[in-house]
């Protein structure tokens, strides 16, 4: 009698220790979901304030009706204004997604 209850006792044991790590691979998956949903929010978040930056730096460029730019010939501000603007719709479009290419040619379209 005493035999056959330390073997259920056993057999107890090993089925709670059983139930245990498959709450604990449970958990384990739940955390790597909330890890991944995390991570997700924090991308979307890290964009939204991209887009948010973006538009506070380019607002004051709205309202610029014309760049005048000064300089010697060969100057290296010159040469680095026009990096700059040749660079600039690939980092607007990167930034906010506003392809300025297609946006001024659909402009220039509707002033025809």
């Amino acid at each position: 009698k005493a035999e056959a209850q330390l073997a259920y006792e056993l057999q107890a044991a090993k089925e709670q220790q059983k139930i245990r790590l498959e709450e604990i691979e449970i958990e384990v998956v739940q955390r790597k979901k909330q890890i991944t949903i995390e991570e997700k929010e924090i991308d979307r978040t890290e964009k939204e304030l991209i887009a948010t930056i973006a538009s506070k730096v380019a607002a004051p460029l709205s309202k610029t009706n014309e760049i005048i730019i000064l300089s010697g010939e060969g100057s290296r501000v010159t040469g680095e204004v026009n990096r700059l603007l040749a660079e600039l719709p690939v980092s607007v479009k990167a930034l906010t997604g506003v392809d300025l290419a297609k946006l001024t040619l659909a402009m220039s379209n509707l002033l025809l």
